[in-house]
Order: structure tokens, then sequence, then C-alpha cells
């Protein structure tokens, strides 16, 4: 009765510090606004039209930017530009949502994998797995471009619709009840993640491993169970080989250089993991799945732990090689580009290092390493130095996105309220060529993604926003201290 009332109390803290590691974002995730292609998506369109608008907006970029056609058609069918007003909240709940339907499909990935892999039936342990991994994930930068922009967000949509086929691939292989709707549910939200070939990785290989490992346990290849993958690799293929993809590189670069993007590949694999084994907190989300892969009651060999290590790093450099031809060798990435690599450089470290762990627990039976009450002084000790690292993360805990989030509610507010003032003004004024002054403190922010409009009205952004209501030009200045 007393291991049950502290099971529940410890699912309850847990719960009660994931909404206090979500709640500022959310709030600030309301204070969206719509920024830059956000206009360009949504020009020519209106509620009336708007489906046979969406195909004609994804058809024209398959063939003259890129090859995500589901996510061009979804980026015009659910702009919020046109199904809200600019005095509406509608954008930043719109916002909201998706972020919610990627926190969802995290759990979701994080108890199927705990339940099924890790053999973890506790509530209050897969609810402090999950406490641990979303306050390191989203303490590793702030990702403007995706929880604050919607056409940014289409890389969030992906990457919830991967987390979601992992999480589908893991019950297809484990539960043999699986029937044919759920292998057609699974094919479905496979297709739609590897897509966005730019995150196919994941998902892929994920179930590339789960495959390999019950094809073994049966002693014969289960081709049967494949039907699925092929179905996510051929979406991947058609988006790989969609013609907008080589128009754009020829914006960036004349020739196509295989070995160039190799090799650029492995340099943006490096750099980051190098910025995240930099962070403190990704040291204690090391530490934390090396304990939990202990913890497990399924045991690893060295050699399984060696090949978790390097799919970890084949999944990350595979992610990096199509950046990398996209863009050519620019020494610079958007900040959404960093959201997808991030987040795989994460997922692969948990992986790893609790397959390291299991392997650890296979030399040294549990009991006899953390038997006799060292656990709690175990978990003591990494509560503590969670704690530490967090106090120190730079010497400054004002650093962390967390407490950035948190101190810049105010500022959010005042940025959004001035920048919604301008478009309204953009959009209501009679004249056809609109200048306007916004304060300098406006023109940036440590959180929201802005419309970027500046003084120069031949700026695409400035000439997007100019099209999309009507104006010959629009230029918006810094006012003047």
């Amino acid at each position: 009765m007393k291991k049950k009332t502290n099971d529940k109390l410890v699912f309850a803290i847990c719960v009660v510090l994931i909404g206090i590691v979500l709640l500022p974002m959310i709030y600030t995730i309301l204070y969206s606004l719509p920024s830059a292609d956000d206009f360009s998506m949504a020009y020519g369109c209106s509620k009336d039209t708007l489906l046979v608008e969406s195909i004609r907006h994804a058809n024209s970029r398959f063939l003259n930017w890129t090859g995500l056609w589901p996510y061009m058609f979804i980026e015009t069918l659910l702009n919020p530009m046109v199904h809200f007003s600019l005095e509406s909240c509608g954008l930043g709940v719109e916002m909201v949502l998706l972020f919610l339907a990627f926190i969802t499909s995290l759990f979701m990935l994080i108890i199927v994998a705990s339940k099924r892999i890790l053999g973890i039936e506790n509530k209050g342990t897969i609810t402090f797995c999950i406490l641990v991994y979303l306050f390191v994930f989203l303490n590793t930068n702030i990702y403007k471009e995706i929880f604050y922009w919607f056409v940014g967000s289409s890389y969030m949509m992906a990457m919830t619709l991967g987390l979601v086929t992992v999480a589908l691939s893991i019950e297809f292989f484990f539960n043999s009840k699986i029937n044919i709707g759920g292998g057609i549910i699974l094919s479905l939200s496979g297709a739609l993640a590897c897509n966005f070939f730019q995150e196919a990785i994941l998902p892929g290989m994920a179930f590339i491993i789960l495959w390999c490992v019950f094809s073994i346990k049966a002693r014969r290849p289960l081709w049967k169970k494949t039907i699925p993958f092929w179905i996510m690799f051929l979406s991947g293929v058609i988006a790989v080989t969609a013609p907008g993809n080589y128009v754009r590189h020829t914006r960036f670069d004349s020739s196509l250089n295989i070995m160039k993007a190799c090799i650029d590949a492995g340099k943006i694999m490096l750099v980051i993991l190098k910025h995240l084994i930099q962070q403190p907190l990704v040291i204690i989300l090391i530490l934390f799945c090396i304990y939990i892969g202990i913890r497990s009651k399924k045991k690893l060999t060295g050699k399984y732990s060696l090949i978790a290590g390097a799919l970890f790093l084949i999944t990350l450099y595979c992610n990096s090689f199509p950046i990398a031809l996209g863009y050519a060798g620019t020494a610079y990435f958007p900040n959404r580009i960093y959201f997808v690599l991030d987040f795989t450089a994460l997922a692969g470290m948990v992986g790893t290092f609790i397959c390291i762990g299991m392997y650890v627990s296979s030399l040294v039976p549990y009991e006899s390493l953390c038997g006799r009450g060292y656990v709690e002084l175990a978990m003591l000790g990494y509560a503590s130095l969670l704690l530490y690292a967090t106090l120190v993360y730079n010497q400054n805990i004002s650093k962390l996105p967390w407490c950035q989030t948190v101190s810049a509610m105010r500022e959010v507010e005042e940025i959004h309220d001035a920048w919604q003032e301008c478009l309204v003004t953009i959009r209501d004024s009679k004249d056809k060529n609109v200048e306007l002054e916004i304060e300098e403190r406006f023109c940036d922010s440590r959180v929201l993604s802005l419309p970027r409009l500046s003084d120069n009205e031949e700026n695409w952004i400035n000439e997007a926003v100019a099209r999309y209501y009507d104006k010959d030009s629009v230029i918006v200045r810094e006012k003047d201290e």
C-alpha cells in the first residue's frame, strides 16, 4: 500500500513539473505572429477556393522549390492568415495546438518504448523519464522558427508524425494482434513522415532496426512486415527526386557535388554533437539514460551497444546529408534545421546510452550494483547534479531557454501588440504605398519569430506582404529614439 502511495505521489509531482516546464511556452506561443512565408503561402487564397488553391500552391512548390507536397498543401490549407483575422488570437491558438500535438507524440513514444522495449510499467518512472527528456530538449535552444511560426511548424508536424510512426512501429512488432487496419495507419503516418525527407531517417531507421531484431528472433525474414517500410521509402524517394529540389539547389550552387555534400554532412554532424555535449543538462541526460539501462530487466552484450552507437551516428549523418546538399555548404543554417538535428541527436543518445546501461547491468547484476538503498542514493545524487548543472549553466541560470521564455513573457506581449498594430495598419491603409515606423525595441525578440519587414521595399518579405494586402509597396522603418 505504501509503495502504491509513493508511486502516485511521484506521478503527481512529475505531472505538475511537466506543466511548469510547458506553461511558459504555451503562454508565449499564444502571441505568435504571422511571418515571412505565411503571407506568400496564403496569397490569392480565400475560404471558398482554399482547397483548389492549396493544391495549386503545392504543385508549384513541388516543381519549383521543394518536394514536400503534403506539407506545402497543409501550409496553405491550414494557414491561419486565411482562417483568422489579424485581431483574433486564432494564429496563437493554432500554434499551441500544433505544439501540444508534438508534445503528445513525444509522450506517446516514451510510454510505448518504456513499456515494450525496456519493460518499465511503473507510471511514476515513465512520467519522470518524460519530464527529464522534455526539460533537457526544450533547454537546448529556443526554436522560434518551429514553435512560433506557422510555416516553420511544418518541421514540427513532420517530427510529430515521425514520433507517432516510431511508436506505432514498436507496437506493430511487439503486438502480434495488430490487424490490417493498424498496418494501414502505420503506413500512412510513415509515408507522411518520410515525405519530409530531412526527417525521414529517424522513423525509417527505427523500423529497420525493429524488423532486423524480430527477424533474428523468428530465425527467418519477416517479409510481410516490411510492407509499411516500402511505402515510407517510396514516399521519401518521391520527395527527394522532386524537380523543385534541383531548382532550389541551383540558387545556392550551380553544380551538384555529392562528395562535397558528404563531407559537409560530417561537419554538420560534428557541430551538432559538440553543441549538445557542451551542455551540462545533456550530460545529465546521458547519465540518466545509463541508469535507466541498468534498471532495465533486459540485458545486452557489448557488441549490441556498439551497434546502437553506430546506428545513432549513421542516422544523424544521413539526416545531415540532405541539409548539406540543399544548402550547398553555406555556413549558416536556420533555427528550424537545428531543431531537426538536435532532436535526432538527443534521441540517438538516449537509445545508445540506455543500451550501454543494459550492457553494464549484464556485467554486474543490478542487485549488486544498486542494492541496499543505493538506488535511492543514486537518484538523489542525480537530482542534486541536475539542479547543480542547471544553476551553473554557463555560469548563469538566466541563459536557460526556459528561463529566457519566462522572463520574456511581458516583452512578448508588447512586441506582439506592436507588430499586430503595424500589420493591421498596412491592411487597412487606403494608400498603395505604405510607410510605417516601429520602435527599435520591437524589432528583435528572444522568443518570437517576427514578421521581418524592413525599410527595403524590394525585400522578398516586404513584397510578399504588399502583394497579400494588395499594396504596391510596404516599408517599415525603425523609429529613431
